[in-house]
C-alpha cells in the first residue's frame, strides 16, 4: 500500500457518485491478490450503516467456539510451516481455515461427532467411504484423528509426489461437497415443478433471471426477462458485471438487477422465478450471509415494492431464456436491454414457451 493509503476510506475506492468500485484506484493502492478480492466484494444500493462481521463464519456471526478453532488452526499452520514450508500452500486455501457450519457434523448419525477439518475430510463416514474406494485408504486409516495439516505433512513424506497431489485433490473435493451440502437447503414449498415455462395468471407478469459464471473469470453475465400471460416480452436484459463472484453471489446479483429492471418498467404485479434454490432459501428464510448481505438487503427492499412478492424455484430446463441471455451478457462484456421487443438470440425459445 502506498504512503498515506492507510487513511483511505472504503468510499474513496468507489467511483464518485456511483456504487461501483474504482478499478484504477484499487489497482494503484493494493497488491494484485488483494485487488481481485476487493473487486469481488459486492456493493449494495442501500445506505445502511457499517457493521462488524466475522470472517470465519458463513453468516458473519462470531461464536467463541469458532474463534477458538480459528486460533488453533492458525497456530497449527504456523508450527507446521516452520517444520515443512512446502505445506504452506494449504494456508492459501482460505476456506480451510475455518468451518462455516454447525458445531456437530450434520452427515453423521447420531449427530454426536464434533465438527472439525480433520473429521470432515478424514473421519466422517461419508468421507471414509470415498477414501476406501481409493488406493489411499491405508494412508488415511490410521491417521484419521490427526490435525489435517499434520496429516498432509506426514503423508507428503511417505508417498510419491503424484500420489500426494491426488490425495490433496480428493481432500479438496470432499471439502467442497461438504460445503455444498450445507448451503443448499431445500425449500419444497417454493418449488414450481413444471417441465415447461408457465405463463403468469392474467393481470400479472413473470420475471425469470439467471447468472453465468466461469471459473477464473473477472466478470459474470446476468440475464433477465419479463413476460406477460401470453408470453410476450415487456423487457429483457443481458448484462456483464465486473468482479470474481461465487455462483451463489452471482445469482443474488442477477436477482437484484432483474428486480431493478422491473422497477424501472413499473412492473409491480410480478412473479419471480430462479433456478438457484439456495437463493430462494436465503430470501424466503431471511438467511443472512456476511458477503452477500448487502445484495440480499437490496433484493428484500425491492420485493417489498411488489404487490404480491414471492421468489420461486424452478427447474433449470424451464429457465432457458434467462440462461441464454446470461451467457450472452457474459460473452458480450457489456449491457444490452430490450424493451417490448424479443432479442433475436432467444426468439425461437420465447416462441416455444408461448406455444407450450
Amino acid at each position: 500500500m502506498p504512503e498515506g493509503g492507510e487513511h483511505l476510506k472504503v468510499a474513496n475506492l468507489m467511483v464518485e457518485g456511483c456504487r461501483v468500485w474504482n478499478k484504477g484506484k484499487i489497482d494503484d493502492t493494493f497488491w494484485p491478490v488483494d485487488q481481485e478480492l476487493i473487486r469481488g466484494i459486492p456493493l449494495g444500493n442501500g445506505e445502511g450503516g457499517d457493521k462488524w462481521v466475522w470472517h470465519f463464519d458463513s453468516k458473519g456471526l462470531y461464536k467463541v467456539r469458532s474463534g477458538y478453532r480459528a486460533l488453533m488452526d492458525f497456530k497449527r499452520l504456523e508450527s507446521s510451516s516452520n517444520a515443512n514450508t512446502d505445506i504452506t500452500w494449504w494456508r492459501r486455501c482460505g476456506v480451510c481455515h475455518y468451518l462455516p457450519s454447525p458445531d456437530v457434523c450434520v452427515a453423521c448419525f447420531p449427530r454426536d461427532k464434533m465438527e472439525s477439518i480433520s473429521h470432515a475430510i478424514l473421519d466422517c463416514p461419508t468421507s471414509q467411504a470415498v477414501w476406501k474406494f481409493s488406493r489411499f485408504w491405508k494412508v488415511v486409516e490410521n491417521r484419521r484423528d490427526f490435525p489435517f495439516v499434520d496429516f498432509l505433512r506426514i503423508v507428503k513424506s511417505e508417498i510419491p509426489l503424484e500420489d500426494f497431489a491426488l490425495v490433496c485433490w480428493l481432500a479438496w473435493k470432499l471439502w467442497c461437497e461438504r460445503n455444498k451440502a450445507l448451503r443448499q437447503v431445500p425449500v419444497q414449498s417454493q418449488v414450481v415443478g413444471s417441465d415447461v415455462w408457465l405463463p403468469p395468471q392474467s393481470g400479472y407478469l413473470k420475471l425469470n433471471i439467471d447468472a453465468s459464471v466461469s471459473s477464473g473469470s473477472d466478470h459474470i453475465g446476468i440475464g433477465a426477462v419479463i413476460r406477460d400471460e401470453k408470453g410476450r416480452i415487456l423487457g429483457a436484459m443481458a448484462k456483464s458485471v465486473e468482479g470474481t463472484f461465487s455462483p451463489f453471489l452471482a445469482e443474488c446479483i442477477a436477482l437484484r438487477e432483474g428486480l431493478m429492471m422491473a422497477k424501472e418498467l413499473e412492473s409491480f404485479t410480478l412473479v419471480v422465478e430462479i433456478d438457484a434454490i439456495n437463493v430462494v432459501s436465503a430470501v424466503s428464510d431471511n438467511t443472512e450471509f456476511s458477503l452477500e448481505c448487502p445484495i440480499l438487503e437490496d433484493v428484500k427492499q425491492l420485493l417489498t415494492q411488489l404487490w404480491n412478492p414471492g421468489v420461486y424455484h424452478i427447474r433449470r430446463s424451464t429457465n432457458h431464456v434467462a440462461h441464454f441471455l446470461a451467457r450472452f451478457g457474459f460473452n458480450s462484456n457489456c449491457t444490452n436491454v430490450w424493451i417490448c421487443e424479443t432479442p433475436i438470440l432467444v426468439s425461437n425459445d420465447v416462441s416455444f414457451d408461448a406455444i407450450a
